[in-house]
């Protein structure tokens, strides 16, 4: 498993953050709205594949990690719910080992580095959960 520290050093550069004006502009160009509120979609594809089949509906879990306000919120426990779910994803907790489908050693970098991050914003939407 790759440390926390080192996972951000290998991936940092996927991350996707919010865009805008230059340092010192007064005006900075406005960003959309997905811009603010997205994920970075290298991101989105990682939790798309690896994540949602069992988060994204509310099946084994009481919140669906399905956008990144959810990510950043607390659970009440001084984390995040990104700041767990990657704390599980580099512990090898999740997914786990018995799910389907595994994350890359990339893609487990790329997430953890995201969070560690502070989880900026892309240009990629929510998830979308399944019908019910």
């Amino acid at each position: 498993m790759l440390p926390l520290a080192m996972a951000a050093g290998v991936a940092a550069a996927g991350c996707v953050g919010m865009e805008g004006g230059t340092l010192g502009d007064p005006s900075p160009t406005p960003t959309p709205l997905t811009e603010e509120t997205g994920f970075p979609c290298d991101v989105r594809a990682v939790l798309e594949t690896n994540c949602a089949p069992c988060h994204e509906g509310n099946i084994y879990y009481t919140t669906p990690l399905t956008t990144r306000a959810i990510w950043l919120s607390p659970r009440g426990d001084g984390m995040s719910f990104g700041q767990y779910a990657a704390a599980q994803v580099a512990a090898g907790k999740m997914p786990p080992p018995a799910a389907e489908t595994q994350p890359s050693s990339d893609d487990r970098a790329l997430l953890i580095a995201w969070v560690a991050a502070g989880m900026p914003a892309g240009a990629c939407e929510p998830l979308t959960p399944p019908p019910r």
